[in-house]
């Protein structure tokens, strides 16, 4: 290798390291979903919400685009199609605000099951999750 080849590799080789340390794209580990549940629909309902808390430890916002499941034909986030999650801070889905929406079950599900969920981010990232049921009927009630 001549010293115009070894010159043009190191300069790329400089460049690529430059470029990588300025890149603003979440890694996996910066985003992390915790107490991801749903209800188990009441009666013959094929029907329920879900719910999760979704963290973001990156330097970028990111927005959750989408949401999908093999057991279920249609999920919708509400009450708008996308969330945006802020960087370093976390976002709550709640009965109270934003939450998932879950039409057309494929199978019945009972307390204590499980639900795969997709959930598809604006970085491109999907984050694989798994959403336990619970009855609407465990909640603690205050008087």
């Amino acid at each position: 290798m001549n010293i115009v080849n070894k010159y043009l590799l190191l300069m790329l080789l400089g460049f690529t390291s430059i470029q990588s340390s300025f890149a603003v794209d979440a890694k996996p580990s910066d985003i992390s979903v915790t107490n991801a549940f749903f209800y188990v629909p009441l009666g013959a309902s094929k029907t329920t919400m879900a719910f999760f808390t979704i963290t973001n430890n990156s330097n970028s916002d990111i927005s959750i685009t989408g949401v999908s499941s093999s057991s279920v034909k249609h999920i919708q986030l509400m009450p708008e199609p996308s969330l945006l999650v802020p960087a370093h801070q976390s976002v709550a889905l709640k009965a109270s605000g934003r939450y998932l929406q879950i039409n057309e079950l494929k199978t019945k599900l009972s307390t204590g099951d499980e639900l795969h969920l997709v959930v598809s981010l604006s970085n491109g990232q999907k984050l694989q999750l798994i959403a336990l049921a619970k009855s609407a009927y465990d909640q603690v009630h205050g008087h």
